[in-house]
């Protein structure tokens, strides 16, 4: 199968939209589609089953027989690929049964699937062999067509970049020793010319001493490939380049060291995982790359002149915009004083050299793994409320998920409500509504959080928050009206310069609830607050001036002599049979704050 050069149209058939999003994820960037049929008998009725150029069947349809599907399949078109996906080794001896073309273990990863996808596109690579010897050109080029690469040969440098430049050209692999043009100068020519950059080089030569290494390193050399050559080898070696010279999709990782030649041997394997790869020779580029890419880690080698690792770990911890980097640090050092020396520094892992490729790309996967982990964790934190991450967090080390929760506790509930909103909206755009409310919470929840207070939710306008007991703090209805009464006065300054003004009522009750899970036990909980002492602190917000803070007869008892307030009698609360007492609060008497007592 030939691939077009504007992409591979694949149709994931009854895999579930999960995997669909696993499969996008790598091969959208590239300009290939993935589309979604739930099951065998859509695919086939639709388009896809004409225009496809790659089918991926799980071992199990809902509809139909996985041979049956294949044979299908191949009965209606001959030149489409067909991968079979499997959840365990042995489902790849079942891929052989049903003469799949390729084969994916789920889970997979973007690097496996670039892998697959690649074989079974190959007709489009065309790679430039570069040798001034006939024997190696009879030798290597049937490797290559072998394995679906077109192949132009050229005898010299000079030969080799006119190729280049005159034709479309998607690896190159050079000789060293060459009339006209060596390999070093024909590397360093392609690595030079914008246009040219991103081609692959891969380095074939006789001559392997470290310094002929480094020396290709030096030159841009992606790879170097000591003759003579074992055909599997080069052909791993010429796929994992092809692989890495697609637009990555994963993690941007940045690799310094001052040896080209380790530089290389990690920059390489992790190329080959599909990380998209940027290097520096010690900490100072390094530093100056960070600052302009923004990696999402560094590997970074310990002894380096200019700048060390111990000091650009340093210089990254300093910076606000890079000091969440993770680092991990290549060293020669092994002591127990040594590795408490890179922790401190605020190294996340380190390597002691040598190391195998496998044990890097381990490090570096379980590291990313964590970064994401904290991103998820610091990200999610303002989507939830405080006893709701503390709860989940429990459950979780707990590992058990699936149980719910309640308990009743004495806490004091905080109603606020923005005074004539409603109306008010119904004159604003969606993105000018959005707007104001977003920076009126901006000003309210800080306010809230300064006094301990926990945010339960949001409703429309409304902010519904909980007090309770925190130890060395003072008792939550004193923390709860402290927060109202600078919650009203942060709106002045909110509201000027700014039309339409906002008017708030805040409503403030202290009793028994029930805190715990409401909701679904598998599909979407909250951690929230009910009963009777949450739904009156809405009235009370609901019976209270405008601008004003309103309390009830239980939060009046709590704060006893700390307040002044006015007491408003006979309110009739919806939901309550009897009148009761509400206090508008006037002032709080001066005290001690918690950090003075």
């Amino acid at each position: 199968m030939n691939a077009p050069r504007d992409g591979l149209l694949l149709a994931l058939v009854g895999g579930g939209p999960l995997l669909g999003e696993m499969l996008r994820r790598p091969l959208e960037p590239l300009g290939h589609t993935v589309v979604f049929h739930s099951t065998f008998e859509e695919f086939v009725s639709s388009d896809s089953a004409v225009r496809s150029h790659v089918v991926l069947l799980p071992r199990r349809l809902p509809d139909v027989e996985l041979s049956a599907a294949v044979a299908d399949i191949r009965k209606e078109r001959a030149d489409v690929s067909i991968v079979l996906l499997g959840v365990s080794p042995k489902d790849r001896e079942l891929a052989r049964t049903c003469e799949a073309d390729g084969f994916l273990m789920v889970p997979f990863s973007d690097a496996e699937v670039l892998d697959v996808v690649g074989v079974l596109s190959r007709g489009v690579v065309t790679v430039l062999l570069v040798d001034d010897s006939p024997l190696i050109h009879r030798h290597t080029v049937p490797i290559l067509e072998d394995n679906g690469y077109e192949v132009i040969s050229a005898m010299d440098g000079e030969e080799g970049l006119s190729v280049v430049q005159s034709h479309q050209v998607d690896l190159v692999i050079t000789d060293v020793e060459m009339p006209k043009m060596d390999g070093y100068e024909l590397c360093r020519s392609i690595k030079g010319d914008p246009k040219t950059a991103h081609l692959p080089v891969m380095i074939s030569s006789t001559l392997g001493e470290a310094a002929d290494l480094a020396r290709g390193f030096d030159a841009g050399a992606d790879d170097y490939l000591v003759k003579p050559v074992v055909p599997e080898e080069l052909s791993t070696r010429v796929r994992g380049l092809i692989a890495g010279k697609l637009p990555a999709s994963r993690e941007r990782i940045l690799v310094v060291d001052d040896s080209p030649a380790q530089r290389h041997y990690v920059a390489d394997c992790l190329s080959r995982q599909g990380f998209d790869v940027i290097t520096a020779p010690d900490g100072k580029v390094a530093f100056e790359k960070a600052r302009a890419a923004r990696p999402a880690l560094v590997v970074s080698d310990y002894e380096m002149p200019v700048m060390t690792g111990f000091e650009l770990v340093h210089a990254l911890r300093r910076d606000p915009e890079l000091r969440n980097i993770p680092v991990i640090m290549l060293t020669a050092r092994d002591s127990k004083r040594d590795m408490a020396q890179l922790r401190a520094a605020g190294a996340s892992a380190y390597l002691v050299k040598p190391f195998a490729q496998d044990k890097c790309v381990a490090i570096v996967e379980r590291t990313l793994a964590e970064r994401r982990l904290l991103a998820y964790k610091e990200a999610s934190a303002v989507y939830v409320s405080d006893g709701a991450r503390r709860a989940a967090e429990e459950r979780a080390a707990a590992g058990d998920m699936l149980q719910t929760r309640a308990e009743e506790r004495i806490m004091t509930v905080l109603f606020s409500d923005l005074a004539g909103f409603t109306p008010l909206s119904a004159t604003l755009s969606p993105t000018a509504l959005i707007d104001l409310l977003n920076a009126y919470f901006d000003e309210m929840c800080p306010i809230v959080k300064n006094e301990g207070g926990d945010i339960d939710k949001f409703i429309g306008d409304a902010i519904l928050a909980v007090f309770e007991d925190i130890r060395g703090r003072e008792p939550p209805p004193l923390r709860a009206v402290r927060a109202a009464m600078a919650m009203q006065a942060a709106m002045a300054p909110f509201n000027e310069g700014r039309e339409p003004k906002l008017a708030m009522r805040i409503g403030i009750n202290t009793g028994p609830l029930v805190r715990g899970d409401l909701g679904s036990r598998i599909a979407r909980r909250d951690y929230t607050v009910i009963g009777d002492t949450v739904n009156r602190a809405n009235r009370y917000e609901s019976k209270c001036p405008v601008g004003r803070v309103m309390i009830s007869q239980s939060t009046r008892d709590e704060v006893g002599d700390w307040i002044v307030a006015t007491p408003s009698e006979g309110l009739t609360l919806k939901g309550v049979a009897e009148p009761v007492i509400g206090y508008v609060v006037e002032s709080i008497r001066p005290q001690p704050r918690d950090n003075e007592q």
